[in-house]
């Protein structure tokens, strides 16, 4: 998955983020009529384009996650690619996995993106392409916009690392340093759910 900004004319007025999430949308229109699927993220007065080309153990993996949480609790909800936001600071990231409570979804009042603070639970799981998406640009945005727990699963190496406890005591949001590490075949604690890892897929070399 390949990324391309777009920025605002730089001799132009700063747009705002409302402006920003009604041309994310555009952008997003424009490639599904060519017949192409891409995200659009919004960061730092940028649009990020991303190019999708999801594969086989990547859609099983989202699957298999969401049907865990929801077979565990009747009041969780899973949103698959969907976008999650903090329009305060101006900072939207689409997400492959998001889990929250029914409570939490049923208070959302805008049909763009998720309001990152309600969000129970991000994941990610990582595209040979793109890991530093995951493992940098997210792993940095996600405590900054409030996601209290994230997860990245790794079928190129069969890991999952899960961070959390995002706090501001060096001087901006972020997650612990010591993230708490799994192999495939492991179950996983996402917050109040269990995950069983055994069957996720690798990536083929």
């Amino acid at each position: 998955m390949s990324a391309q900004p777009v920025e605002p004319h730089p001799h132009g007025p700063i747009a705002t983020y409302d402006q920003l999430r009604i041309l994310a949308d555009d952008v997003i229109d424009a490639a599904d009529r060519r017949g192409n699927r891409v995200r659009a993220d919004i960061a730092n007065q940028k649009i990020t384009i991303h190019m999708m080309s999801p594969s086989n153990p990547h859609g099983r993996i989202v699957t298999a996650l969401a049907v865990q949480v929801e077979s565990q609790d009747s009041r969780a909800v899973t949103l698959a690619e969907n976008r999650v936001h903090h329009p305060g600071i101006g900072l939207c990231r689409t997400a492959d996995l998001l889990v929250m409570t029914e409570q939490a979804y049923e208070r959302q009042d805008d049909d763009f993106a998720v309001f990152a603070p309600d969000v129970s639970v991000a994941v990610e799981v990582v595209s040979p392409s793109d890991p530093g998406n995951d493992y940098v640009t997210k792993l940095r945005d996600h405590p900054r916009i409030g996601v209290p727990l994230y997860a990245i699963v790794d079928p190129r190496d069969g890991t999952v690392t899960v961070h959390s406890g995002p706090d501001s005591a060096s001087g901006e949001p972020r997650y612990r340093d010591t993230p708490s590490r799994y192999k495939f075949g492991d179950t996983v604690r996402l917050g109040k759910w269990s995950i069983d890892t055994s069957a996720f897929p690798r990536y083929r070399a």
